[in-house]
């Protein structure tokens, strides 16, 4: 029997919606996130790189320890060092895209929080800033070293007194003959009693506000600098941080990376970070749903699968979409970089906050599949929820990232949050 004359009269009108659709798709080139036959090599080897080290991760996350420079020499030697770096200085020259699917197939087949690391040592905010420093001098002292994993260089930039409020840092930076002396204290510095360099952002000359910010790299053994470690985090167990004190610390002209005036191009480094806390979401989530999915297979109750009760499917259906939302959310911040490893800020910022938001609800479903079960030591799932939940604020915390997608999605409405005659002040700056 013929369908009806109405069925396939809109039969033809959706064949000829989907025909202009895709005709101006063409036209107005959508990006396609299709990956290509070198990225999906590189993105096994990222596997293969990560996988070899996840019988190591519960006893990493149980002693708070982690023999960091064996890991950046496992990420070497599958060749995964520096991926966009300009291979002047020795880097791989790939873009951010390779970067992010590099570094989110690490962390979803590791199970863990290191392998990513040496990653963002060679390639993250430390030496993208670097790569902006005004002195061609100070690109050849600093480069190689982090280019090729023989250095790391740690950011600086939080305070005690001022957290989020970063452009009241009050720690300084005096000229003093040919160079620079530097006192304040740092907190929260990632890479603090492992790394040698440390990219500090200080106040010139009591300029007021960010227009008297910029970036100065200290070495650990400079004279006047004290590196302390951090309290213990619930989650990411084991990564090095803490706090960096600086006292009369001398520092040589060449060490510059960007004077006062440069906290907004300073700033753009911090991109990459973000693009790296999206792969780490993509990655642990995915890790998260790969061991729920497993678990539900397996899983006997009521004489059948577990996988095959409704709830359970739609709860996996749910986790999925979100992941494929994170992931065409972060490509897109990825495919938006400008010169391979500087994504523009709104995608960027925009990707972390939906990773952060719906990164620990993944994780959290796939614990509660595991019933009794993910409460306890012996399925990873409970470690993975905690790396993830101790990483919601890393890179931004949420509301300050809202506050950065309001200033571009709300022109002309004031979000600073000062208050009064500061901020009127602040808003002319």
């Amino acid at each position: 029997m013929d369908p009806p004359a109405h069925v396939v009269s809109n039969s033809n009108k959706i064949s000829k919606v989907a025909r202009v659709f895709m005709e101006q798709s063409r036209r107005e080139n959508i990006v396609d996130f299709t990956l290509s036959a070198e990225q999906l090599k590189l993105q096994e080897r990222a596997a293969e790189a990560g996988r070899a080290l996840r019988g190591r991760s519960a006893e990493w996350d149980r002693s708070n320890k982690v023999p960091y420079p064996e890991v950046v020499e496992h990420v070497r030697e599958h060749g995964l060092l520096a991926l966009t770096m300009p291979t002047e200085y020795g880097g791989q020259g790939l873009t951010a895209m390779d970067y992010l699917i590099t570094v989110e197939a690490m962390f979803r087949n590791s199970q863990f929080w290191a392998i990513g690391e040496p990653l963002f040592a060679t390639a993250g905010p430390g030496p993208s800033m670097v790569m902006m420093a005004e002195s061609q001098a100070t690109r050849d002292k600093f480069l190689p070293d982090l280019v090729a994993g023989t250095k790391q260089c740690a950011i600086a930039l939080t305070e005690p007194d001022y957290g989020s409020d970063l452009t009241s840092l009050i720690t300084t930076a005096e000229r003093s003959g040919d160079g620079y002396v530097l006192n304040g204290k740092k907190t929260y510095v990632t890479g603090a009693t492992v790394n040698q360099l440390y990219a500090v952002f200080v106040r010139f000359d009591d300029i007021p506000g960010h227009r008297g910010i910029g970036a100065i790299i200290i070495e650990e053994d400079m004279p006047g600098v004290t590196i302390e470690a951090g309290p213990e985090f619930m989650g990411c167990r084991g990564i090095p941080h803490g706090d960096l004190t600086l006292s009369n610390v001398h520092v040589p002209a060449e060490n510059l990376i960007r004077g006062p005036g440069s906290f907004g191009d300073l700033m753009t480094a911090f991109n990459m970070e973000r693009l790296h806390n999206c792969a780490f979401n993509l990655g642990m989530a995915g890790a998260a749903y790969d061991e729920a999915e497993k678990f539900v297979r397996e899983r006997i109750a009521f004489g059948r699968p577990v996988a095959e009760f409704q709830s359970v499917y739609h709860a996996l259906v749910d986790m999925w979409t979100d992941l494929e939302a994170l992931r065409l959310m972060a490509r897109n911040a990825a495919a938006s970089a400008i010169d391979g490893n500087y994504p523009k800020a709104l995608e960027t910022t925009a990707a972390k906050l939906y990773g952060a938001r719906v990164a620990s609800q993944i994780t959290l479903k796939a614990l509660e599949l595991h019933g009794g079960y993910g409460a306890t030591t012996d399925y990873a799932i409970e470690r993975i929820h905690r790396d993830v939940v101790a990483t919601i604020v890393a890179g931004g915390t949420p509301p300050v990232l809202r506050n950065a997608i309001a200033a571009y999605i709300l022109p002309g409405v004031n979000v600073s949050q000062r208050s009064g005659r500061d901020s009127k002040k602040a808003a002319t700056v």
